[in-house]
């Protein structure tokens, strides 16, 4: 019972934690690209410093990509 140690347990913790978290990247994948599109559309739009109507149209457009992903990935 030499293998069985507290070092080994955290070893396996770790191991653990990181494949969950990999499954978890894997799923939430396709939110968090357009989380980032959303980002990307934000930091365009404010280049100048101002916000127009048109630019607000366009985030809310991407903002509501977010929530069709989201509502896809619940409803499979």
């Amino acid at each position: 019972m030499e293998w069985l140690s507290l070092s080994n347990f955290a070893y396996l913790v770790a191991i653990l934690i990181g494949g969950y978290m990999s499954v978890v990247a894997v799923k939430w994948r396709p939110i968090l690209k357009e989380f980032k599109d959303v980002a990307e559309k934000y930091n365009e739009a404010m280049k100048d410093g101002k916000l127009t109507a048109k630019e607000k149209q366009a985030i809310a457009k991407e903002s509501m990509d977010i929530l069709s992903v989201a509502i896809r990935m619940v409803w499979k």
